[in-house]
């Protein structure tokens, strides 16, 4: 089964690198995960999107292993600046002693907390650090501790594990896109030939739930648009597809859709995963953007089966078709 566990990233500057492998050693050994740049940047990478697009927003703490060098580094200083920025991720400087601890420029020090990490109080700082790594999941990711606690926060889709393409890589048998318009998945012409490369150079099958013009005028004039664009796009991937690969690609619009927002990866695998945002999220947290996991190996099945047989109902016989919705008198 695989562990959910909080990520620290680790700044720190070039000339501090002997220490700062030890720290990360000692900290995976006390149980969390550690980014670090010499482990995470391959040859090719570019810099500032390993760092700034991946590793700082994928952490949920900030550990800045301040020395003289690093105050000296404009580099360091930007990746300081960046991770105070972000409003999901703790920020713990450390300096390797008192006077350096009193350079930190005063406006870094009015903001967050300043430690020290020396010889002396090394061991306590680790633990330290790795406590507040675990109190950070519990904050970023809003991990719910129950019997079927639950992954959520408004960073998940950041997560390079749920990401859209490593998330398009896991799928083995069934995708199911559930969403009153599916915009954000039909709206480019990437995403688009994403899903027809998925269907034609596998067997997987992909199944798109949307709403209905008359569920959706009510709330959105725009948003009925949208769907009649959806409706269109999701036409053309048909007709781009063979007879035998059309009919792995299926769509239905049903008046449940419009207060629904899923994606299901192979769900009745083993292994099943899904991702949902709930209405009240949506409504009263826009900003946030709230998405909860439903993952088979870690939560109970049950409760993975519950909202999936719900979102079955929608593929039933009142559920509309794509030719439905294209007449002329439909919209």
């Amino acid at each position: 089964m695989k562990s959910i566990r909080p990520q620290i990233f680790l700044s720190y500057s070039r000339s501090d690198a002997e220490f700062v492998r030890k720290l990360r050693d000692d900290l995976v050994r006390a149980g969390v995960g550690c980014w670090l740049d010499t482990d995470a940047i391959t040859a090719g990478d570019r810099l500032q999107d390993a760092i700034f697009g991946d590793g700082i927003p994928q952490c949920n703490l900030f550990v800045a292993y301040i020395t003289q060098k690093y105050l000296e580094s404009e580099w360091c200083k930007k990746e300081l600046h960046e991770a105070l920025e972000s409003r999901r991720v703790l920020v713990m400087p450390l300096a390797d002693s008192d006077d350096t601890l009193n350079r930190i420029p005063k406006t870094v020090r009015d903001t967050v907390h300043c430690g020290t990490i020396t010889a002396e109080r090394y061991w306590n700082v680790v633990l330290d650090v790795s406590g507040k790594a675990w109190l950070t999941l519990q904050n970023t990711r809003r991990l719910v501790s129950s019997e079927n606690y639950l992954l959520a926060g408004a960073g998940i889709f950041d997560m390079a594990e749920y990401r859209r393409d490593a998330l398009l890589k896991r799928v083995k048998n069934e995708l199911i896109l559930a969403a009153p318009n599916l915009r954000s998945w039909l709206s480019d012409a990437h995403s688009r030939k994403t899903l027809l490369k998925l269907i034609q150079e596998t067997e997987v099958t992909v199944t798109l739930i949307l709403a209905t013009y008359e569920t959706l005028r009510p709330i959105s004039s725009e948003g009925a648009e949208h769907l009649r664009q959806s409706a269109e796009d999701i036409k053309e991937m048909m007709n781009a597809l063979t007879d035998t690969e059309r009919r792995r690609l299926r769509a239905f619009f049903h008046i449940g859709a419009a207060t629904l927002s899923a994606v299901f990866v192979d769900p009745e695998n083993a292994d099943g995963i899904l991702f949902f945002n709930p209405r009240w999220a949506i409504q009263f947290l826009p900003d946030d953007r709230l998405t909860c996991v439903i993952d088979k190996t870690i939560n109970s099945p049950t409760l993975f089966k519950a909202i999936y047989n719900s979102v079955l109902l929608m593929t039933q016989r009142d559920a509309k078709s794509i030719d439905d919705m294209l007449r002329p008198e439909a919209n």
